[in-house]
């Protein structure tokens, strides 16, 4: 059977006819699934899987559930009440941070709800996209709870973009990856939209992998110098999140490429390495923009490093080669998130079993 003609056996409308005598078996439905393009009768069965990766990433995401009211915020609430705690270049630095990573998530909610979502046919793989739009929703929610316990000025956060051009651009560029796919008559099944399909999928892997990385590290360089300790914990619970988005849209994409081989074209992998390297490229500026010379022991320079050296990690996953080959400049990151976490490797790793709220890992 044709990719046409299962999506026309999968879309025609179910329970729309008159009844006779099945037509498929479960084995058989199942055997036809595939990330997009597939069987989908509607039903959302998901034993036996097609996918059990999609699964067992819905599962782990489950037992990572926490709130951002668990969070002590505190401490955080006094040092920036208190005018010698904090220099003005951090507070800056701080609130553009989150403005960036809470219009992100704001995006990202919206892209997961209405752009990727209605053409995935893995019932498996809805469940667990459903949950990440849960959780950047959550994220949402995190955010906007840093800004009420400080008393920010809503507009120096959501509004920022408004007067900020660094801000704007960099949110315009990954507003318009995103939205490749979000026409409402777009959909797969030409080699054309499925590799469009495919880009946007490794954009969700540049967006979770890559852009928050460095708003991510100036939590942590607070947190390493005994500053905003609760933000940092809250940030990690958040990275942690991440962590299992960037696994699942790894595994969505390299899925794709393994059931539509034809996809993965030499041009196409050039045009995937130039999206990973303008995405260092700008997160490098913006971050450098927010940094200025150095704070609190992070330069631009290392800055740099470490956003190629996060970049690299991403090429890899996908199956291309390194583009910079640099090192980790940050081994006492260590300290606050996962070992292995920005490492390619890291994806093979799990969140240990744990108690809800609480920061584990293996």
């Amino acid at each position: 059977m044709t990719t046409e003609e299962t999506k026309k056996e999968s879309t025609s409308g179910l329970f729309q006819e008159e009844f006779t005598a099945t037509k498929m078996t479960n084995a058989e439905i199942v055997n036809r699934r595939r990330v997009i393009n597939g069987f989908d009768d509607g039903l959302m069965q998901v034993s036996p899987l097609k996918h059990p990766w999609a699964y067992d990433i819905f599962n782990t995401m489950i037992k990572n559930t926490w709130v951002p009211q668990e969070v002590p915020m505190q401490l955080d609430v006094n040092m920036w009440n208190d005018p010698e705690a904090l220099t003005e270049q951090e507070r800056t630095v701080y609130e553009r941070s989150l403005a960036f990573v809470s219009n992100l998530d704001g995006l990202q909610t919206n892209n997961l709800a209405c752009n990727i979502i209605r053409h995935i046919t893995s019932p498996e793989i809805v469940l667990a996209i459903t949950r990440q739009t849960y959780e950047e929703a959550l994220h949402v929610q995190s955010y906007a709870t840093l800004v009420e316990a400080l008393a920010l000025d809503p507009e120096s956060v959501y509004g920022l973009y408004r007067t900020d051009q660094d801000l704007y651009e960099k949110n315009q560029t990954v507003l318009a990856a995103v939205s490749k796919i979000a026409d409402p008559q777009f959909k797969t099944g030409t080699f054309e939209t499925d590799q469009m399909f495919l880009e946007s999928c490794i954009g969700n892997i540049i967006l979770e992998g890559i852009y928050f990385y460095s708003a991510f590290l100036i939590f942590y360089v607070l947190r390493r110098n005994n500053k905003m300790p609760g933000s940092a914990e809250m940030i990690q619970f958040i990275n942690r999140d991440e962590d299992m988005h960037l696994q699942l849209f790894i595994k969505i994409s390299n899925t794709i490429k393994e059931e539509q081989p034809e996809l993965w074209t030499p041009e196409f992998q050039a045009q995937i390495r130039q999206n990973v390297v303008d995405a260092v490229s700008m997160e490098y500026q913006w971050g450098a923009a927010c940094i200025g010379s150095g704070i609190l022991g992070l330069t631009p320079a290392d800055l740099k490093e470490y956003l190629q050296f996060v970049g690299d990690m991403r090429l890899l996953a996908l199956g291309l080669e390194k583009e910079w080959n640099s090192k980790n400049p940050f081994p006492w990151i260590d300290e606050f998130t996962q070992g292995s976490m920005i490492e390619v490797n890291f994806f093979e790793g799990t969140v240990r079993e744990y108690q809800t709220g609480t920061l584990e890992w293996e």
